[in-house]
């Protein structure tokens, strides 16, 4: 069994303020640059954002491995052929997880991008960091993964190819190197906002967009000035997103024989692709789904194989993950953002690093987006007292069982009027409990027993429907502690009312939204799982209660917590 690394402790240090009134007194000169670029917001701008120097006199010298994070938007497991799937769609991302450690059952806190990332970056939940809709960013006094590895002496550099990852969102903050790799900007730059808002052609850009082709050159790029020192990368990949238009051989790769007239094309909009289409159409539709993950995997071989021969592959921790899936329609829907089935919020997550991973390693714990965090920065060696709500996975990696509860959390908090979200889901390898606030239903899940979640139960009076809805309403408590501990407080976004709605007519904010299957319509006549004897919530999957633990620190006991919990260096 591979030895640990050598931690070594950097603090983050983050601009105090005065007074309440100052949360964007810091951004003052930024707003001036959204305002000249509002008429690119949309792509994220034709440009490469640069927002802090790695030259500082006072800069550490890291002595950890690189890091990558590469996440594939819109990726679901159960269309990997490492993690059980038929086709063989990704052949460099087995590979990757043949040479190092799979988590099976890997959950997001989301389903959809902004909030999804904004976790990944800070390691709290969605309700806590506070960035859950398009008109909200992360705020700047949360510490973000990348400010952790540039106080600890990293490069960091970021490439994202979709609009919620652009900074107007708060997601840049300690980048220095942070690029728009996304195409469809440049033929809008020299227009407002209004006069192209609206088109329908510049509608449909975002989905139709085609970025691997420019994020591997790149990334290439930025290797080869920077590849000499120590760097986290984030790299944001987003072409398995809808639209479904693989390029040749990968539109035809696994559906070669089709004759039909669907295509992946205007996806979202185009009514053909419902839940009452054609079985053979559907088919048709997963297999450009397919050629488009076939095809990004691809470029993840490519950018894998650039650091093989730049002779760094071997001391990089290489971590692959995705913010969402989505939906083809188990639950009478398509797309995301909508619920929190597991065709939403389960992804993939692997990692390599052979230096202290074992080879070929499957973990079936669950494990969440928001232990991603701790998780690189333990393998990196480094260590803060930011406090988060993840946990390291290196240990599980390890074979040894979790030390910590992995109640997985999942939230749904965004529109109003006609089209609004307000939902949570806790999670277990067991249960899952839905809190739908909107249509004001609560009910709970057997996923070991209906993994396809067709059946809900109602009665939470009773045996494990009251002890989930116990267990939920003590969750809520602790996510309201987290909230007012954290006092995050999301501020808006600077995109302007013109921006938001372009971000409407894209799909993001639809006005259309399908009928969900009323699969819960009535409950079942028999309960099994009610009449199980009185227990502890170990029972249901619960081992201990929700906890903090600062990143990459060690298990907290009541001696060590309020050391945790104390800022070094003020």
């Amino acid at each position: 069994m591979a030895k640990r690394v050598r931690k070594h402790s950097h603090p983050i240090k983050k601009p105090k303020r005065a007074e309440a009134d100052t949360e964007d007194s810091k951004h003052g000169a930024r707003l001036v640059l959204w305002v000249v670029l509002a008429v690119v917001l949309i792509s994220g701008g034709w440009g490469v954002y640069r927002k802090l120097s790695s030259s500082e006199p006072d800069r550490p010298t890291p002595t950890g491995p690189n890091v990558l994070l590469i996440s594939i938007d819109m990726l679901r497991p159960d269309h990997l052929h490492c993690y059980g799937y038929h086709r063989e769609t990704s052949p460099r991302l087995d590979r990757l997880a043949a040479e190092g450690v799979l988590f099976e059952n890997h959950i997001s806190s989301t389903s959809w991008t902004l909030p999804a990332h904004a976790a990944l970056f800070t390691s709290l939940a969605d309700s806590v960091h506070g960035c859950q809709d398009t008109d909200r960013r992360l705020p700047d006094k949360l510490v973000t993964l990348a400010e952790e590895f540039a106080a600890a002496g990293y490069k960091t550099a970021g490439f994202f190819s979709g609009p919620y990852l652009h900074p107007a969102f708060g997601l840049s903050q300690g980048f220095e190197h942070y690029e728009d790799c996304t195409s469809y900007a440049r033929k809008m730059a020299d227009k407002p906002a209004e006069e192209w808002a609206h088109d329908p052609d510049v509608m449909r850009s975002s989905h139709r967009d085609v970025t691997n082709p420019i994020i591997f050159p790149a990334v290439k790029k930025w290797l080869s000035e920077h590849g000499e020192s120590k760097f986290f990368m984030f790299i944001h990949m987003w072409d398995p997103h809808f639209d479904f238009i693989p390029p040749p051989p990968y539109d035809t790769m696994f559906d070669p024989d089709y004759t039909g007239t669907i295509t992946g094309e205007d996806f979202f909009i185009n009514r053909q692709i419902n839940k009452y289409m054609p079985p053979r159409d559907l088919e048709h539709l997963l297999a450009l789904y397919d050629g488009e993950i076939a095809w990004t995997d691809l470029y993840v071989r490519q950018i894998i194989a650039e650091l093989e021969q730049a002779g760094l592959l071997e001391d990089t921790v290489v971590a692959i993950t995705s913010d969402h899936g989505t939906e083809f329609f188990e639950h009478g829907l398509k797309g995301h953002r909508q619920t929190l089935f597991d065709e939403s919020i389960r992804v993939p997550l692997i990692i390599r690093y052979p230096a202290e991973l074992p080879a070929g390693v499957r973990v079936t714990a669950q494990t969440r987006i928001i232990d991603i965090g701790p998780t690189l920065l333990e393998l990196a060696g480094v260590t803060t007292d930011t406090l988060v709500m993840g946990h390291s996975l290196v240990p599980s990696a390890l074979g040894e069982p979790l030390d910590f509860e992995n109640t997985a959390i999942s939230e749904l908090f965004w529109g109003h009027g006609k089209i609004e979200h307000r939902m949570r889901s806790i999670r277990t390898l067991k249960w899952k409990y839905v809190d739908d606030q909107v249509r004001n239903r609560r009910f709970y899940l057997n996923l070991a027993d209906d993994p396809g979640e067709q059946t809900a139960w109602w009665d939470l009076t009773q045996g494990v429907g009251r002890k989930l809805h116990d267990r939920y309403t003590k969750i809520v408590a602790t996510l309201e502690d987290w909230r007012i501990q954290i006092a995050a407080g999301a501020a808006r976004s600077t995109l302007s009312a013109h921006m938001r709605k372009v971000l409407e007519s894209f799909g993001y904010v639809g006005e259309e939204e399908a009928e969900m299957q009323d699969f819960i319509a009535e409950e079942p006549t028999s309960l099994p799982s009610s009449t199980l004897p009185a227990s502890s919530l170990s029972d249901l999957g619960f081992e201990n209660t929700v906890g903090a633990r600062p990143c990459g620190s060690a298990p907290q006991g009541p001696d060590t917590e309020e050391r945790h919990r104390k800022p070094q260096n003020g």
